[in-house]
């Protein structure tokens, strides 16, 4: 079970809900009466998003040939599992969870929290080093809430949580370039027996989604090597206003291949007989797209628009063990 989640797995869940209401946008609705019909979309409009998605996919494959030019530290960009949290709240300590959201910390009694080393290493499966600065306990908890919710903090909402001991121990992450080996922090409370495993070393911020035009999040690749299915979450495959035909769109470079999921709205009443918009619900459903490249992936990435692997990353040729900067 996680604690809050990360802002890498906020951006997604944004671009997702976009996708969801994809089918049932105000923008779809042509104005007519009740019982119109959405008006189906033109060659033209096809046109147009194939080549919006298009252009995404390849500012992506940009972005990914840049971050590996050859004198660049590797990326370390934490796809999920830290935080991550050991048990579940009692019944009697629910606003606990609240609290640790907000980083609502009653002062560490003198000897609990450990000094924070400089640095520590992030050692990657295919056997890539990196040292990066380190981050102290704590840190980071809290730092979104907004101004005028911080006075909740010490009441009965948001009760102030009691560090009782941080531990260093080591944790495996999946991140942009795979499965990695990071320092962590473990975390234990007064009056819960709720552990927090957290990350001890600064990452680097997730790419930018950028427009809503899907990305994928899994892929598979055919016995042949050139057909990709591409999975992701979107609109149904339904009728109407409210479901959504997809096309794949492939940028093949000769070291990765990025692939854009274009929606195409489908045509039906965006209003029902008695006059009352038709509304869509907010439930995303497990969609697919299939493409053939023109040759085999092979050892080639295969990224969504946000830059993201689809599939466990090619192994990477050796890079100098060096110390990525302090964010700012």
């Amino acid at each position: 079970m996680s604690v809050p989640a990360p802002r890498l797995i906020v951006t997604l869940a944004v671009a997702l809900l976009a996708a969801t209401m994809t089918g049932c946008d105000a923008k779809h609705d042509d104005g007519a009466g009740a019982g119109a019909g959405a008006p189906a979309a033109t060659g033209h409009d096809v046109d147009e998003a194939v080549a919006r998605g298009r252009r995404d996919a390849e500012q992506a494959a940009d972005r990914w040939e840049a971050e590996r030019a050859a004198d660049k530290p590797r990326s370390f960009v934490v796809r999920g599992g830290l935080p991550t949290q050991v048990g579940n709240w009692e019944p009697n300590n629910q606003a606990f969870k609240l609290a640790l959201a907000d980083g609502c910390f009653a002062p560490p009694a003198p000897g609990v929290l450990p000094p924070t080393p400089v640095d520590g290493e992030v050692r990657w499966a295919d056997g890539v080093v990196q040292r990066r600065p380190a981050t102290a306990p704590l840190q980071g908890y809290g730092k979104s809430v907004p101004a005028e919710l911080k006075s909740r903090c010490g009441t009965a909402q948001s009760p102030r949580l009691t560090v009782t001991s941080v531990s260093a121990t080591t944790r495996t992450v999946q991140t942009t370039e795979g499965a990695a080996t990071v320092p962590a922090w473990e975390i234990t409370f007064a009056d819960t027996s709720v552990r927090v495993i957290d990350l001890a070393l600064t990452d680097d911020p997730p790419p930018d989604l950028g427009r809503s035009i899907e990305s994928g999040s899994t892929a598979t690749v055919g016995a042949d090597g050139r057909t990709v299915t591409v999975g992701f979450d979107g609109s149904p495959d339904g009728p109407g206003p409210c479901g959504s035909d997809y096309r794949p769109v492939a940028v093949q470079r000769d070291r990765v291949v990025a692939v854009a999921v274009v929606g195409i709205r489908k045509p039906g009443p965006t209003v029902a007989a008695d006059g009352v918009r038709i509304a869509c619900p907010m439930v995303m459903a497990s969609r697919t797209v299939t493409i053939t490249l023109d040759a085999p992936l092979a050892g080639r990435a295969l990224i969504g628009t946000a830059g993201l692997p689809l599939l466990p990353p090619p192994t990477r040729s050796t890079q100098p063990t060096q110390p990525a900067p302090a964010k700012g």
